[in-house]
């Protein structure tokens, strides 16, 4: 009976031990009220679409994050790397040197409460003199973040659109709709709308495959083929949808 107690307790052990997991938290704030409201994402997934004075990413699984700030009326996206320990509660601030340059800098790392782990199986070993038994309890439920993932903005996708119609040639069109576009979530209508800039099919071709990763409605990318001159660049990016993942 000792032996089989025993064995209980290692398997609860093991299986905590597995489903256990260090958290972390980063937040992200103006460090001055005159500094443009902004929108961010990290690693390519943003919590709203709403423009913010601070932003809190909770229950992080990961080290390093990339996040991507877009400023209130502006089309350029600040890019920095940030650091998310685990059980710490990371805090970064937006500053602005006397150049108007904005940088990201780290104010204060702290070490959260600890999270509470949850039962397993929802039971509890009991012991008795006599008998080993299990007890049923109410679980531990560990929140977790809610991500709406929603495309970009119709006023964010236009303010960058006329950026690429104001480019010239479709080598640099295509640089900029990559740079303005980078990490955002778009719609395949959105795609055929930048799609439409281009002149050659090459172009075309090379955002269309590029794009498809962060499309929201992947099942709609069919209607891209109206946009190409000629069946083979149609094949091409059918062939190249099929290769993907699901």
């Amino acid at each position: 009976m000792k032996n089989r107690f025993l064995f209980l307790i290692a398997a609860i052990t093991f299986m905590s031990n597995i489903i256990a997991q260090d958290l972390g938290k980063i937040i992200v704030r103006n460090a001055s009220n005159g500094y443009p409201k902004f929108i961010a994402s990290l690693n390519g997934v943003r919590l709203s679409n709403d423009y913010s004075e601070v932003i809190t990413f909770s229950f992080l699984d990961e080290n390093r994050y990339r996040i991507r700030l877009l400023q209130a009326g502006s089309s350029n996206v600040l890019t920095y790397t940030l650091a998310s320990e685990p059980k710490y509660l990371s805090k970064y601030l937006i500053t602005k040197d006397n150049a108007g340059n904005y940088s990201l800098i780290l104010e204060s790392k702290s070490l959260m409460p600890d999270v509470p782990e949850p039962v397993v199986n929802n039971t509890v070993v009991v012991v008795d003199p006599a008998v080993i038994h299990t007890t049923a309890v109410t679980p531990t439920i560990i929140p977790t973040t809610s991500v709406a993932v929603t495309n970009i903005t119709k006023a964010e996708f236009e303010e960058r659109l006329s950026a690429i119609k104001n480019t010239s040639f479709d080598e640099n069109r295509l640089a900029k709709a990559k740079q303005v576009y980078d990490d955002e979530i778009l719609s395949t209508n959105q795609v055929i709308e930048v799609v439409k800039v281009f002149s050659f099919d090459d172009s075309k071709l090379a955002f269309a495959k590029w794009a498809y990763k962060n499309v929201i409605d992947k099942k709609n990318y069919y209607k891209l083929d109206d946009q190409f001159s000629f069946s083979g660049s149609k094949s091409n990016l059918s062939d190249f949808i099929k290769k993907q993942p699901k």
